[in-house]
């Protein structure tokens, strides 16, 4: 899926009865060819309307895609490394914020103004997964990257997504 897809495909979610953070879920790890259905929505059910519909707090859009991020590039024990996770988050949590103004859910809510019928939530959900789209295909895959002993995925900065190397596929060469 491309990002456009990713984007339809949270709309679609959204209006068929998933709230925020379960819709962009679903679709970013649809989008990233993960069988989502093996992915229950119950991991971000309590995150949509910030936290349990608190209208506080972290963005459920925002916190369904960090949660869709993990599952995808997370580690798997304590000894794992997290730096490539955790820049490709910081990075999207930058753009959100750099492109609403916050990453609070009352906030955002305020800023949207009225809506009908969940528009606006809609939208922004949407263009979220849009953005962890984005952040997953360009980033390098950790195995690939370690396979060959290169420090590739070293970020160059927290705000920055990693940028698809050339060569080996890690970018040593």
């Amino acid at each position: 899926m491309n990002r456009e897809q990713v984007e339809q495909r949270t709309t679609e979610l959204f209006q068929s009865g998933l709230h925020c953070a379960e819709a962009v879920l679903a679709a970013v790890l649809e989008g990233q060819g993960a069988d989502a259905a093996s992915f229950s929505p119950r991991a971000a059910s309590a995150f949509g309307g910030g936290v349990g519909r608190s209208k506080q707090s972290l963005c459920g859009a925002l916190s369904g895609g960090l949660i869709a991020l993990g599952l995808l590039q997370g580690r798997d024990t304590p000894d794992d490394d997290w730096g490539a996770v955790a820049a490709a988050a910081q990075g999207v949590r930058s753009r959100f914020e750099a492109k609403h103004g916050c990453t609070d859910c009352g906030q955002l809510l305020e800023r949207l103004g009225p809506q009908e019928g969940m528009d606006k939530c809609i939208r922004l959900a949407a263009t979220t997964a849009g953005m962890f789209h984005d952040a997953l295909e360009s980033t390098v895959d950790a195995e690939t990257a370690a396979a060959c002993g290169c420090t590739a995925m070293k970020a160059p900065s927290p705000d920055k997504a990693l940028a698809k190397p050339s060569g080996c596929g890690c970018g040593c060469g």
